[in-house]
Protein backbone atom coordinates (compact mmCIF):
# COMPACT_ATOMS: atom_id res chain seq x y z
CA UNK A 1 0.00 0.00 0.00
CA UNK A 2 2.96 2.49 0.49
CA UNK A 3 3.80 2.12 -2.38
CA UNK A 4 1.42 2.21 -4.13
CA UNK A 5 0.89 5.86 -2.61
CA UNK A 6 3.85 6.91 -3.18
CA UNK A 7 3.85 6.11 -7.44
CA UNK A 8 0.07 8.24 -6.99
CA UNK A 9 2.07 10.87 -5.41
CA UNK A 10 4.45 11.68 -8.10
CA UNK A 11 1.35 12.65 -10.14
CA UNK A 12 0.92 15.49 -7.50
CA UNK A 13 2.07 18.96 -8.74
CA UNK A 14 5.77 20.11 -7.50
CA UNK A 15 8.83 18.06 -7.37
CA UNK A 16 6.92 14.33 -6.42
CA UNK A 17 7.69 12.92 -9.72
CA UNK A 18 10.90 11.50 -9.40
CA UNK A 19 8.51 8.88 -6.97
CA UNK A 20 7.98 7.33 -10.30
CA UNK A 21 11.28 6.41 -11.07
CA UNK A 22 11.73 4.00 -8.57
CA UNK A 23 8.29 3.16 -6.91
CA UNK A 24 7.65 0.08 -8.89
CA UNK A 25 10.94 -1.53 -7.22
CA UNK A 26 9.54 -3.38 -3.99
CA UNK A 27 5.97 -4.58 -5.73
CA UNK A 28 7.86 -5.73 -8.39
CA UNK A 29 10.21 -7.53 -6.43
CA UNK A 30 7.17 -8.96 -4.05
CA UNK A 31 5.35 -9.94 -7.10
CA UNK A 32 7.90 -11.87 -8.95
CA UNK A 33 8.24 -13.93 -6.04
CA UNK A 34 4.60 -15.26 -5.70
CA UNK A 35 3.16 -17.92 -7.53
CA UNK A 36 -0.54 -18.91 -9.19
CA UNK A 37 -3.25 -16.66 -7.16
CA UNK A 38 -1.23 -15.21 -5.16
CA UNK A 39 0.50 -13.27 -8.05
CA UNK A 40 -2.75 -12.25 -8.91
CA UNK A 41 -4.19 -11.21 -5.99
CA UNK A 42 -0.99 -9.14 -4.72
CA UNK A 43 -1.11 -7.68 -8.00
CA UNK A 44 -4.59 -6.66 -7.51
CA UNK A 45 -4.26 -5.40 -4.13
CA UNK A 46 -1.39 -2.80 -6.04
CA UNK A 47 -3.45 -1.96 -8.40
CA UNK A 48 -6.34 -1.37 -6.27
CA UNK A 49 -4.99 1.07 -3.90
CA UNK A 50 -2.67 2.97 -6.99
CA UNK A 51 -6.12 3.74 -8.06
CA UNK A 52 -7.57 4.72 -5.66
CA UNK A 53 -4.74 6.74 -4.39
CA UNK A 54 -4.73 8.72 -7.66
CA UNK A 55 -8.66 8.61 -8.65
CA UNK A 56 -10.53 9.31 -5.37
CA UNK A 57 -11.43 12.43 -6.44
CA UNK A 58 -13.37 11.24 -9.23
CA UNK A 59 -15.92 10.96 -5.80
CA UNK A 60 -16.48 14.22 -6.01
CA UNK A 61 -18.15 13.92 -9.57
CA UNK A 62 -19.92 10.78 -8.63
CA UNK A 63 -19.11 7.76 -6.04
CA UNK A 64 -20.73 5.45 -8.61
CA UNK A 65 -18.59 6.12 -11.18
CA UNK A 66 -15.17 6.75 -8.53
CA UNK A 67 -16.13 2.94 -7.47
CA UNK A 68 -16.55 1.82 -10.61
CA UNK A 69 -13.63 3.13 -11.97
CA UNK A 70 -11.36 1.84 -9.36
CA UNK A 71 -12.45 -1.81 -9.14
CA UNK A 72 -12.26 -2.08 -13.07
CA UNK A 73 -8.65 0.11 -13.45
CA UNK A 74 -7.30 -2.41 -11.10
CA UNK A 75 -8.27 -5.35 -12.91
CA UNK A 76 -6.06 -3.71 -15.71
CA UNK A 77 -2.99 -4.12 -13.37
CA UNK A 78 -3.60 -7.19 -12.14
CA UNK A 79 -3.90 -8.77 -15.86
CA UNK A 80 -0.42 -7.45 -16.91
CA UNK A 81 1.84 -7.61 -13.55
CA UNK A 82 -0.03 -11.72 -13.69
CA UNK A 83 1.35 -11.96 -17.18
CA UNK A 84 4.70 -10.63 -15.88
CA UNK A 85 5.06 -12.73 -12.81
CA UNK A 86 3.95 -15.65 -15.17
CA UNK A 87 6.68 -15.15 -17.72
CA UNK A 88 9.35 -14.51 -14.83
CA UNK A 89 8.51 -17.92 -13.77
CA UNK A 90 9.40 -19.60 -16.98
CA UNK A 91 12.28 -17.87 -17.39
CA UNK A 92 13.70 -14.19 -15.24
CA UNK A 93 14.74 -12.27 -18.71
CA UNK A 94 11.71 -12.71 -20.24
CA UNK A 95 10.04 -11.51 -17.82
CA UNK A 96 12.10 -8.17 -17.30
CA UNK A 97 11.83 -7.85 -20.96
CA UNK A 98 8.37 -7.90 -21.36
CA UNK A 99 7.31 -6.05 -18.80
CA UNK A 100 7.78 -2.49 -20.09
CA UNK A 101 5.64 -3.23 -23.09
CA UNK A 102 3.11 -5.27 -20.82
CA UNK A 103 2.70 -1.56 -18.78
CA UNK A 104 2.50 0.33 -22.15
CA UNK A 105 0.22 -1.84 -24.15
CA UNK A 106 -2.24 -1.48 -21.28
CA UNK A 107 -1.86 2.44 -21.27
CA UNK A 108 -2.85 1.94 -24.80
CA UNK A 109 -5.51 -0.03 -24.57
CA UNK A 110 -6.88 1.88 -22.22
CA UNK A 111 -7.29 4.64 -24.87
CA UNK A 112 -9.61 1.91 -26.68
CA UNK A 113 -12.85 1.38 -26.52
CA UNK A 114 -15.85 3.68 -24.64
CA UNK A 115 -14.18 2.14 -21.19
CA UNK A 116 -11.22 4.04 -21.88
CA UNK A 117 -10.26 5.79 -18.95
CA UNK A 118 -6.33 6.71 -19.70
CA UNK A 119 -5.76 9.24 -16.78
CA UNK A 120 -2.86 7.77 -14.60
CA UNK A 121 -0.46 7.05 -17.57
CA UNK A 122 3.25 6.98 -15.73
CA UNK A 123 4.69 9.34 -18.34
CA UNK A 124 2.20 12.46 -16.87
CA UNK A 125 3.99 12.64 -13.74
CA UNK A 126 6.82 14.19 -15.66
CA UNK A 127 4.86 17.01 -16.90
CA UNK A 128 6.32 19.54 -13.87
CA UNK A 129 10.50 18.04 -15.52
CA UNK A 130 10.25 20.19 -19.00
CA UNK A 131 13.27 18.66 -19.63
CA UNK A 132 12.45 15.30 -19.25
CA UNK A 133 9.01 15.64 -20.78
CA UNK A 134 10.77 16.85 -24.17
CA UNK A 135 11.07 13.25 -25.65
CA UNK A 136 7.18 12.92 -25.57
CA UNK A 137 7.60 14.71 -29.14
CA UNK A 138 9.19 11.94 -30.27
CA UNK A 139 7.81 8.67 -28.20
CA UNK A 140 4.33 10.30 -27.35
CA UNK A 141 3.40 10.25 -23.66
CA UNK A 142 3.39 6.38 -23.84
CA UNK A 143 7.37 6.14 -24.67
CA UNK A 144 7.89 7.92 -21.30
CA UNK A 145 5.94 5.37 -19.48
CA UNK A 146 7.87 2.92 -21.19
CA UNK A 147 11.18 4.62 -20.00
CA UNK A 148 10.14 4.97 -16.21
CA UNK A 149 9.13 1.48 -16.23
CA UNK A 150 12.65 0.58 -17.47
CA UNK A 151 14.32 1.96 -14.86
CA UNK A 152 12.22 0.81 -12.10
CA UNK A 153 13.36 -2.72 -13.12
CA UNK A 154 17.06 -1.95 -13.63
CA UNK A 155 16.81 -0.65 -10.56
CA UNK A 156 14.97 -4.08 -9.12
CA UNK A 157 18.47 -5.50 -10.13
CA UNK A 158 20.55 -3.63 -8.32
CA UNK A 159 18.63 -4.74 -5.46
CA UNK A 160 18.82 -8.73 -6.67
CA UNK A 161 21.55 -10.07 -4.14
CA UNK A 162 21.35 -13.43 -6.40
CA UNK A 163 22.80 -11.41 -9.21
CA UNK A 164 26.36 -10.86 -9.68
CA UNK A 165 28.36 -7.39 -8.22
CA UNK A 166 28.69 -6.64 -11.94
CA UNK A 167 25.50 -7.06 -13.47
CA UNK A 168 24.22 -4.88 -10.24
CA UNK A 169 26.58 -2.14 -10.81
CA UNK A 170 25.54 -2.09 -14.96
CA UNK A 171 21.79 -2.05 -13.98
CA UNK A 172 22.84 0.92 -11.56
CA UNK A 173 24.69 2.96 -14.40
CA UNK A 174 21.75 2.07 -17.47
CA UNK A 175 19.22 3.31 -15.21
CA UNK A 176 21.14 6.59 -14.71
CA UNK A 177 22.56 6.59 -18.01
CA UNK A 178 18.35 7.02 -19.57
CA UNK A 179 17.87 9.51 -16.77
CA UNK A 180 20.89 11.55 -18.11
CA UNK A 181 20.40 11.17 -21.55
CA UNK A 182 16.71 12.20 -21.10
CA UNK A 183 17.67 15.45 -19.38
CA UNK A 184 20.07 16.18 -21.71
CA UNK A 185 17.58 16.03 -24.65
CA UNK A 186 15.39 18.58 -23.09
CA UNK A 187 18.42 20.67 -22.40
CA UNK A 188 19.55 20.21 -26.33
CA UNK A 189 15.71 20.37 -27.79
CA UNK A 190 14.52 23.66 -25.49
CA UNK A 191 15.13 26.91 -26.88
CA UNK A 192 17.03 29.47 -24.37
CA UNK A 193 14.23 32.39 -25.05
CA UNK A 194 10.95 31.98 -25.57
CA UNK A 195 9.37 32.97 -28.88
CA UNK A 196 6.39 35.26 -28.54
CA UNK A 197 3.25 34.00 -30.05
CA UNK A 198 1.26 35.89 -33.22
CA UNK A 199 -2.08 35.28 -31.72
CA UNK A 200 -4.11 37.01 -29.15
CA UNK A 201 -6.64 35.63 -27.39
CA UNK A 202 -8.56 36.36 -24.31
CA UNK A 203 -9.34 33.18 -21.83
CA UNK A 204 -12.05 34.03 -19.63
CA UNK A 205 -12.27 32.23 -15.86
CA UNK A 206 -15.75 33.16 -13.96
CA UNK A 207 -15.15 30.22 -10.88
CA UNK A 208 -18.90 30.18 -11.17
CA UNK A 209 -20.10 27.61 -8.18
CA UNK A 210 -22.13 24.59 -9.85
CA UNK A 211 -24.70 24.84 -7.17
CA UNK A 212 -25.09 28.41 -8.84
CA UNK A 213 -24.96 28.03 -12.39
CA UNK A 214 -27.27 25.30 -12.43
CA UNK A 215 -30.12 27.00 -9.91
CA UNK A 216 -32.99 27.71 -11.34
CA UNK A 217 -33.09 31.32 -12.77
CA UNK A 218 -29.24 31.73 -12.22
CA UNK A 219 -28.58 31.63 -16.34
CA UNK A 220 -28.16 35.38 -16.30
CA UNK A 221 -25.38 35.49 -13.49
CA UNK A 222 -23.45 33.32 -15.30
CA UNK A 223 -23.79 35.31 -18.58
CA UNK A 224 -23.66 38.60 -16.83
CA UNK A 225 -20.14 37.16 -15.66
CA UNK A 226 -18.23 36.41 -18.77
CA UNK A 227 -20.25 39.54 -20.52
CA UNK A 228 -18.25 41.59 -17.71
CA UNK A 229 -15.08 39.65 -18.01
CA UNK A 230 -15.34 40.17 -21.65
CA UNK A 231 -15.34 43.48 -21.67
CA UNK A 232 -11.98 44.08 -19.43
CA UNK A 233 -10.04 42.86 -22.50
CA UNK A 234 -12.19 44.59 -24.69
CA UNK A 235 -9.51 46.85 -27.16
CA UNK A 236 -6.51 44.37 -27.21
CA UNK A 237 -7.11 43.12 -30.44
CA UNK A 238 -8.38 39.82 -29.24
CA UNK A 239 -9.58 37.24 -32.32
CA UNK A 240 -10.90 34.45 -29.91
CA UNK A 241 -12.47 35.20 -26.57
CA UNK A 242 -12.57 31.10 -24.99
CA UNK A 243 -15.40 30.49 -23.03
CA UNK A 244 -15.09 27.22 -20.16
CA UNK A 245 -16.82 24.09 -20.46
CA UNK A 246 -20.66 24.22 -20.13
CA UNK A 247 -19.85 28.08 -18.71
CA UNK A 248 -23.08 29.10 -20.71
CA UNK A 249 -25.73 27.19 -18.33
CA UNK A 250 -28.07 26.49 -21.23
CA UNK A 251 -28.72 24.31 -24.32
CA UNK A 252 -27.41 27.04 -27.16
CA UNK A 253 -28.85 24.36 -29.93
CA UNK A 254 -32.09 25.10 -29.03
CA UNK A 255 -32.85 27.70 -26.31
CA UNK A 256 -32.98 31.43 -28.34
CA UNK A 257 -33.08 33.18 -25.77
CA UNK A 258 -29.87 31.89 -24.24
CA UNK A 259 -28.19 32.30 -27.82
CA UNK A 260 -29.60 35.81 -28.45
CA UNK A 261 -27.87 36.87 -25.07
CA UNK A 262 -24.69 35.17 -25.69
CA UNK A 263 -24.83 36.76 -29.30
CA UNK A 264 -24.98 40.55 -27.78
CA UNK A 265 -21.83 39.89 -25.41
CA UNK A 266 -20.37 38.80 -28.71
CA UNK A 267 -21.51 41.45 -30.56
CA UNK A 268 -20.28 44.26 -27.75
CA UNK A 269 -16.41 42.58 -28.32
CA UNK A 270 -16.00 42.23 -31.86
CA UNK A 271 -14.24 39.56 -32.26
CA UNK A 272 -14.74 35.50 -32.22
CA UNK A 273 -15.75 33.71 -29.02
CA UNK A 274 -16.07 29.59 -28.56
CA UNK A 275 -18.42 29.01 -25.69
CA UNK A 276 -18.94 25.99 -23.86
CA UNK A 277 -22.35 24.69 -23.30
CA UNK A 278 -24.93 21.73 -23.88
CA UNK A 279 -26.67 21.02 -26.97
CA UNK A 280 -29.63 18.31 -27.92
CA UNK A 281 -31.63 17.22 -30.73
CA UNK A 282 -35.08 17.04 -30.32
CA UNK A 283 -37.90 14.29 -31.36
CA UNK A 284 -41.50 15.77 -31.51
CA UNK A 285 -40.69 18.90 -28.91
CA UNK A 286 -38.75 16.30 -26.61
CA UNK A 287 -35.04 15.97 -25.81
CA UNK A 288 -33.42 12.95 -27.73
CA UNK A 289 -29.95 12.85 -27.20
CA UNK A 290 -28.07 14.89 -24.97
CA UNK A 291 -24.50 16.62 -26.01
CA UNK A 292 -21.87 18.28 -24.30
CA UNK A 293 -20.82 20.87 -26.59
CA UNK A 294 -18.76 23.92 -27.52
CA UNK A 295 -19.93 26.30 -30.28
CA UNK A 296 -18.18 28.97 -32.22
CA UNK A 297 -19.46 32.70 -32.45
CA UNK A 298 -18.37 34.94 -34.89
CA UNK A 299 -18.41 38.86 -34.15
CA UNK A 300 -21.37 38.90 -35.58
CA UNK A 301 -22.73 37.25 -32.63
CA UNK A 302 -24.12 34.26 -35.09
CA UNK A 303 -22.82 30.73 -34.46
CA UNK A 304 -20.29 29.70 -37.06
CA UNK A 305 -19.74 25.77 -35.85
CA UNK A 306 -19.93 23.71 -33.13
CA UNK A 307 -18.60 21.11 -32.38
CA UNK A 308 -20.13 18.10 -30.07
CA UNK A 309 -17.80 16.05 -27.53
CA UNK A 310 -16.73 13.13 -29.12
CA UNK A 311 -14.41 11.12 -25.97
CA UNK A 312 -16.93 11.13 -22.84
CA UNK A 313 -16.09 9.92 -19.48
CA UNK A 314 -16.80 6.15 -18.78
CA UNK A 315 -19.21 6.13 -15.64
CA UNK A 316 -19.69 9.91 -15.52
CA UNK A 317 -20.97 11.33 -19.07
CA UNK A 318 -22.04 7.56 -20.19
CA UNK A 319 -22.49 4.22 -19.18
CA UNK A 320 -19.98 2.43 -21.54
CA UNK A 321 -22.44 0.70 -24.34
CA UNK A 322 -25.32 1.32 -22.40
CA UNK A 323 -27.02 0.44 -25.82
CA UNK A 324 -26.66 -2.98 -25.67
CA UNK A 325 -26.69 -3.29 -22.03
CA UNK A 326 -29.94 -1.99 -21.31
CA UNK A 327 -29.70 -2.76 -17.83
CA UNK A 328 -27.26 -0.06 -16.93
CA UNK A 329 -29.38 2.65 -17.97
CA UNK A 330 -30.39 5.14 -15.85
CA UNK A 331 -34.00 4.75 -16.05
CA UNK A 332 -33.86 1.09 -15.15
CA UNK A 333 -31.35 1.20 -11.95
CA UNK A 334 -33.77 3.78 -10.69
CA UNK A 335 -36.70 1.59 -10.51
CA UNK A 336 -34.52 -0.96 -8.73
CA UNK A 337 -31.74 1.48 -6.61
CA UNK A 338 -34.27 3.34 -5.15
CA UNK A 339 -31.62 4.84 -2.99
CA UNK A 340 -29.95 6.90 -5.58
CA UNK A 341 -33.05 9.45 -5.68
CA UNK A 342 -33.40 9.15 -1.74
CA UNK A 343 -30.00 9.88 -0.74
CA UNK A 344 -29.67 12.04 -3.85
CA UNK A 345 -26.48 10.41 -4.96
CA UNK A 346 -24.50 11.85 -8.02
CA UNK A 347 -25.08 9.31 -10.83
CA UNK A 348 -23.87 9.48 -14.43
CA UNK A 349 -25.20 11.43 -16.95
CA UNK A 350 -26.75 10.38 -20.22
CA UNK A 351 -24.80 12.12 -22.94
CA UNK A 352 -24.13 11.35 -26.86
CA UNK A 353 -20.84 11.07 -28.53
CA UNK A 354 -20.48 14.03 -31.17
CA UNK A 355 -18.94 13.28 -34.39
CA UNK A 356 -14.93 14.42 -34.52
CA UNK A 357 -15.13 15.36 -38.17
CA UNK A 358 -16.20 19.42 -36.53
CA UNK A 359 -13.26 19.62 -34.81
CA UNK A 360 -11.14 21.67 -36.64
CA UNK A 361 -12.75 25.70 -36.29
CA UNK A 362 -11.47 28.32 -38.79
CA UNK A 363 -9.93 31.90 -37.59
CA UNK A 364 -9.36 34.11 -40.07
CA UNK A 365 -5.58 33.97 -39.92
CA UNK A 366 -5.49 30.77 -38.63
CA UNK A 367 -7.01 27.31 -37.39
CA UNK A 368 -7.45 25.66 -33.65
CA UNK A 369 -9.06 22.35 -32.10
CA UNK A 370 -11.41 22.25 -29.33
CA UNK A 371 -10.49 19.30 -26.84
CA UNK A 372 -13.21 19.02 -24.13
CA UNK A 373 -12.42 18.38 -20.75
CA UNK A 374 -11.23 14.65 -21.13
CA UNK A 375 -10.56 14.67 -24.71
CA UNK A 376 -7.25 16.06 -23.55
CA UNK A 377 -6.35 12.82 -22.36
CA UNK A 378 -6.10 11.12 -25.94
CA UNK A 379 -2.47 11.37 -27.61
CA UNK A 380 -3.94 10.07 -30.96
CA UNK A 381 -7.23 12.29 -30.72
CA UNK A 382 -4.90 15.13 -30.55
CA UNK A 383 -2.19 14.26 -32.98
CA UNK A 384 -5.28 13.64 -35.48
CA UNK A 385 -6.45 17.31 -34.82
CA UNK A 386 -2.99 18.86 -35.33
CA UNK A 387 -3.04 16.63 -38.85
CA UNK A 388 -6.89 17.75 -40.04
CA UNK A 389 -4.74 21.36 -39.74
CA UNK A 390 -4.99 23.05 -36.43
CA UNK A 391 -2.46 25.35 -35.92
CA UNK A 392 -2.84 25.15 -32.01
CA UNK A 393 -5.15 23.17 -29.44
CA UNK A 394 -7.77 24.67 -27.03
CA UNK A 395 -8.98 23.00 -23.90
CA UNK A 396 -12.02 23.77 -22.14
CA UNK A 397 -12.57 22.16 -19.15
CA UNK A 398 -15.41 22.35 -15.98
CA UNK A 399 -12.85 21.15 -12.92
CA UNK A 400 -15.13 22.44 -10.15
CA UNK A 401 -16.56 19.39 -9.69
CA UNK A 402 -13.14 18.25 -8.53
CA UNK A 403 -12.48 20.91 -5.64
CA UNK A 404 -8.79 21.89 -4.74
CA UNK A 405 -8.70 18.36 -5.09
CA UNK A 406 -5.24 16.73 -7.11
CA UNK A 407 -7.78 16.10 -10.22
CA UNK A 408 -7.22 19.57 -11.47
CA UNK A 409 -3.52 19.28 -11.54
CA UNK A 410 -3.32 15.88 -13.19
CA UNK A 411 -5.78 16.72 -15.59
CA UNK A 412 -3.68 20.45 -16.41
CA UNK A 413 -0.33 18.10 -16.50
CA UNK A 414 -2.04 15.64 -19.22
CA UNK A 415 -3.13 19.34 -21.12
CA UNK A 416 0.57 20.32 -21.33
CA UNK A 417 1.64 17.10 -22.76
CA UNK A 418 -0.21 17.07 -25.60
CA UNK A 419 0.79 20.40 -26.25
CA UNK A 420 4.81 19.12 -26.13
CA UNK A 421 3.46 15.90 -27.98
CA UNK A 422 2.74 17.77 -31.14
CA UNK A 423 4.88 20.96 -30.48
CA UNK A 424 1.81 23.07 -30.67
CA UNK A 425 0.87 26.05 -28.94
CA UNK A 426 -2.26 25.49 -26.30
CA UNK A 427 -5.13 27.54 -24.53
CA UNK A 428 -6.58 25.81 -21.87
CA UNK A 429 -9.68 27.89 -20.06
CA UNK A 430 -11.14 26.09 -17.01
CA UNK A 431 -14.40 27.22 -15.32
CA UNK A 432 -11.99 27.51 -11.32
CA UNK A 433 -8.71 26.97 -12.64
CA UNK A 434 -6.26 26.11 -14.16
CA UNK A 435 -6.22 28.46 -16.88
CA UNK A 436 -3.25 28.96 -18.98
CA UNK A 437 -1.59 29.58 -22.29
CA UNK A 438 1.28 26.98 -22.81
CA UNK A 439 4.09 27.23 -25.81
CA UNK A 440 5.20 23.98 -27.61
CA UNK A 441 7.61 23.02 -25.09
CA UNK A 442 5.00 23.15 -22.34
CA UNK A 443 6.27 26.60 -20.86
CA UNK A 444 3.10 28.34 -19.69
CA UNK A 445 3.09 31.70 -21.32
CA UNK A 446 0.60 33.67 -17.98
CA UNK A 447 -1.49 31.36 -15.79
CA UNK A 448 -4.93 31.82 -13.72
CA UNK A 449 -4.61 30.44 -10.32
CA UNK A 450 -7.45 28.23 -9.00
CA UNK A 451 -10.92 29.80 -7.99
CA UNK A 452 -9.69 33.17 -9.46
CA UNK A 453 -12.16 35.06 -11.27
CA UNK A 454 -9.95 37.03 -14.49
CA UNK A 455 -9.70 37.22 -17.67
CA UNK A 456 -6.21 36.03 -19.09
CA UNK A 457 -4.33 38.08 -21.88
CA UNK A 458 -2.09 35.90 -23.67
CA UNK A 459 -1.07 35.10 -27.41
CA UNK A 460 -0.53 31.54 -29.30
CA UNK A 461 1.60 30.72 -31.89
CA UNK A 462 1.43 29.30 -35.43
CA UNK A 463 2.33 25.48 -35.62
CA UNK A 464 6.04 25.76 -37.10
CA UNK A 465 6.07 22.02 -38.26
CA UNK A 466 4.81 18.71 -37.50
CA UNK A 467 6.95 16.93 -34.50
CA UNK A 468 8.22 12.81 -34.83
CA UNK A 469 5.16 12.05 -32.82
CA UNK A 470 2.54 13.82 -35.47
CA UNK A 471 3.76 12.74 -38.10
CA UNK A 472 4.32 9.07 -37.07
CA UNK A 473 1.96 8.53 -34.11
CA UNK A 474 2.40 6.74 -31.04
CA UNK A 475 4.58 3.68 -32.30
CA UNK A 476 5.45 2.80 -28.79
CA UNK A 477 2.00 2.87 -27.80
CA UNK A 478 0.52 0.55 -30.97
CA UNK A 479 3.73 -1.90 -30.84
CA UNK A 480 3.70 -2.34 -26.89
CA UNK A 481 -0.26 -3.13 -27.15
CA UNK A 482 0.68 -5.58 -30.21
CA UNK A 483 3.87 -7.31 -28.13
CA UNK A 484 0.83 -7.73 -25.13
CA UNK A 485 -2.05 -8.94 -26.94
CA UNK A 486 0.55 -11.44 -28.77
CA UNK A 487 1.78 -12.63 -25.20
CA UNK A 488 -1.52 -12.65 -23.96
CA UNK A 489 -2.83 -15.11 -27.04
CA UNK A 490 0.25 -17.28 -26.46
CA UNK A 491 -0.17 -17.70 -22.57
CA UNK A 492 -4.17 -18.55 -22.98
CA UNK A 493 -3.60 -21.16 -26.05
CA UNK A 494 -0.71 -22.73 -23.69
CA UNK A 495 -3.12 -22.46 -20.57
CA UNK A 496 -6.21 -24.37 -23.14
CA UNK A 497 -3.79 -26.91 -24.61
CA UNK A 498 -2.53 -27.78 -20.92
CA UNK A 499 -6.36 -28.14 -20.12
CA UNK A 500 -6.94 -30.12 -22.78
CA UNK A 501 -4.15 -32.52 -23.02
CA UNK A 502 -4.80 -34.53 -19.92
CA UNK A 503 -8.19 -35.22 -21.19
CA UNK A 504 -6.92 -37.17 -24.57
CA UNK A 505 -4.41 -38.83 -21.81
CA UNK A 506 -6.97 -40.35 -20.34
CA UNK A 507 -9.10 -41.50 -23.91
CA UNK A 508 -9.31 -45.85 -23.36
CA UNK A 509 -6.79 -47.42 -25.44
CA UNK A 510 -7.28 -49.90 -28.32
CA UNK A 511 -7.41 -53.47 -27.09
Amino acid sequence: MIWSFLLSLSFYPGIFGFLAWFSLVRPLAIISSLKGSEAFRASYFFGFFFSLFSLYWVALVTPPGMISAVVIVAFYYAAILTVFNKLFQIRSGLGIVALPMLWVGLEYFRTLSQFAFPWSDLGYSQAHYLYILQIASVISVHGLSFLIVTVNLLLWQVFRKTLSAERRLTSLLASLAIVLALLSFGWIVMPQYPIEGDYRVALLQGSVPLEVKWAPGNRNHSLRLYDSLAQTAAGDSIILYIWPETSAPCYLSNDWGCRRAVGDIVRRSGAYHLVGALGATFINDTVAEHYNSCYQFNPNGRVDRRYDKVKLVPFSEQVPYQDWVPFMKQEFLRKYLTFIDTYDIQWWSDFRPGDDSSLVFELPDTRYAVLICFESTFPEFSRRAIQQGADFLVGITNDTWFGKSVGIYMHSSIFVTRAVENRCWGARAANSGLTYVVDGYGRQRGRLEAYEVAVLRARVGPLDGFSIFTLYGDIVGRFSFLITVSIGGILLLVWILRKIMPVRGKLPQRS
